[in-house]
């Protein structure tokens, strides 16, 4: 039963992935939003580079000139992670991650973006092909 409930959820993923047009108040879709970006960094997985270049503003890729298919998404191979809370003043989702045993914690602070009715992530900065998609990140907080 419990495996049925877990592909349940993985098929939820998968069907909201990245093309949320929902936002809210309380940050609640915003803060979904994040989750499921966050879900494509599990160790336990490839990265999942196409499903998170989507995520990404296309507004930021135009205005950088960005050829995504040269690119990669920056990400962690998580164990695990939060979602801490949603600031709406800045649209920013802070959560937190970890590795292994959290041996590790880092926090990362996304902005959340709406362009044509979709919500996306503004990366902070891009370089040496990969885009950062978090806004801010705070290494090793423990």
């Amino acid at each position: 039963m419990k495996k049925l409930a877990l592909i349940g959820i993985v098929l939820l993923f998968s069907v909201v992935a990245c093309n949320t047009t929902k936002t809210s108040k309380s940050g609640e879709a915003e803060k979904q939003f994040v989750s499921v970006f966050l879900s494509y960094m599990n160790h336990g997985q490839v990265s999942k580079q196409n499903e998170m270049k989507a995520c990404i503003s296309p507004a930021y890729i135009k205005e950088q000139g960005i050829d995504l298919a040269s690119f990669k998404i920056n990400n962690y191979s998580i164990w695990g992670y939060s979602i801490e809370y949603y600031a709406a003043d800045e649209g920013m989702v802070v959560a937190k991650i970890w590795g292994e045993n959290k041996n590790w914690i880092h926090q990362l602070d996304f902005k959340v973006v709406k362009e044509s009715g979709k919500l996306y992530l503004m990366p902070s900065q891009h370089k040496d092909m990969y885009i950062d998609p978090w806004y801010r990140a705070k290494l090793r907080i423990k």
